[in-house]
């Protein structure tokens, strides 16, 4: 769980200096700030599922990477160190508007390498290694959220980030040996929030009745999206993107397509364990589930 305040393991970047822009349109970009993102490519064994681990592809050590945060009209500046001494790697930010070809560039073995943007729209998205195959990038880990803010600020509520993903491959004694091949012809063998299969149903997330809440989601994939619900409840909103310009009101479940991102608020009314899945439950039979418990 990531949640206000975020856990150490996580990079949050909280913009306290920004000066208010007006939202979307007519960006001051002199008065935004400029963050400083430091990434690095890395090959590390985690958990992805009770009793399973994998040597994954991984930014900073961590599947997910670190969740980033920044402000609508900052520059963002992002550093990328590939310790990866086997192949290149790279990071594609779905929140920049620029050349993929100029700016996602490859980084070679042992090199390190640094890329800018503008963060110009607000919301929740996705970033990940664009280096060939992207599949088989994205499959070992190397998948991140990175949250813009709008320049007027959100309301206050709790946050919690959630990042759907998929892991494929065979286990065999404790390990899941994750293959490219797998990732293109067969099934998951575990789905995931925030990198591990059941994580939530076996830790439920604990918060306060009455507490507005606000979920930002993403769909890592590599292959699948998220149609996003949590039983017993109905979403005050729905942004597709995060942006509070595209806010979508009463709705159940959502589909996040892979790749993508949105912003769900609501508040629990009732003490009790909300389960939260994805709803194609063949999927959330996977380990795509977890738990809300209100108090």
């Amino acid at each position: 769980m990531i949640s206000v305040p975020f856990a150490a393991l996580w990079v949050r970047l909280l913009i306290a200096g920004a000066i208010a822009v007006p939202l979307m349109v007519g960006v001051d970009l002199a008065a935004a700030d400029t963050v400083a993102i430091n990434l690095v490519a890395k090959h590390q064994k985690v958990k992805v599922a009770p009793g399973v681990k994998m040597k994954a592809w991984t930014f900073n050590g961590t599947v997910p990477g670190p969740v980033l945060r920044v402000r609508e009209g900052d520059t963002v500046e992002v550093t990328l160190h590939n310790a990866d001494h086997h192949m290149a790697h790279s990071v594609d930010f779905h929140a920049a508007e620029v050349s993929p070809q100029a700016v996602f560039k490859d980084v070679a073995p042992g090199a390190t390498e640094s890329i800018s943007f503008v963060a110009r729209r607000p919301g929740v998205f996705m970033y990940h290694c664009g280096t060939s195959p992207v599949l088989q990038h994205i499959g070992m880990g190397m998948y991140g959220a990175i949250i813009v803010d709008p320049a007027a600020a959100r309301p206050a509520a709790n946050e919690t980030v959630l990042v759907q993903s998929e892991f494929y491959g065979k286990v065999k004694k404790g390990k899941l040996k994750s293959s490219y091949n797998a990732m293109r012809t067969q099934p998951p063998v575990f789905t995931a929030f925030n990198g591990r299969a059941f994580r939530y149903r076996d830790k439920p997330i604990e918060l306060a009745v009455g507490t507005p809440q606000r979920l930002y989601v993403v769909a890592a994939g590599p292959s699948l999206g998220s149609d996003f619900h949590v039983v017993g409840e109905i979403f005050d909103t729905v942004q597709p993107d995060g942006n509070p310009a595209n806010a979508m009101t009463g709705v159940s479940t959502y589909h996040v397509p892979a790749g993508g991102g949105a912003v769900f608020e609501l508040s629990f009314d009732e003490p009790g364990s909300y389960p939260f899945v994805t709803h194609a439950f063949r999927w959330a039979d996977l380990g795509a589930l977890g738990l809300f418990r209100a108090a």
